[in-house]
């Protein structure tokens, strides 16, 4: 399921906002929603693609820190910072900083291939 454009707003190339009407906030918490850990991360992912200009699968997680929850209701501009960009003809590899203007959420170390596993 791609999330962009639907449980995530693109607002420009700087940010996006939750989508906080999107039903996986009403499973994830009833009363008290907050983002996924498994939807930061596949946000990532469709994020490095627009930005690569091709199709990645996750291969493998190889470190995640989550420092602080998204909560919808908040509103809040939230940027995907990538650094340390390592592509190869089998895989990419990269580090991302889930972050807004005062607070970091996640700090995430992936690897994709270009074609399924």
């Amino acid at each position: 399921m791609r999330l962009i454009d639907d449980f995530f707003i693109l607002e420009d190339t700087d940010g996006l906002r939750t989508n906080p009407e999107h039903p996986i906030y009403k499973a994830h918490f009833p009363g008290n929603p907050i983002t996924p850990g498994v939807c930061v991360i596949q946000t990532a992912g469709e994020l490095l693609e627009k930005k690569l200009g091709r199709k990645l699968y996750l291969k493998t997680v190889k470190n995640v820190k989550f420092l602080s929850v998204i909560i919808p209701q908040e509103g809040k501009k939230i940027r995907y910072d990538f650094t340390n960009i390592v592509e190869d003809e089998n895989e990419c590899k990269a580090q991302v900083v889930v972050s807004d203007d005062a607070i970091i959420y996640a700090k995430i170390s992936l690897i994709f291939s270009y074609e399924r596993l």
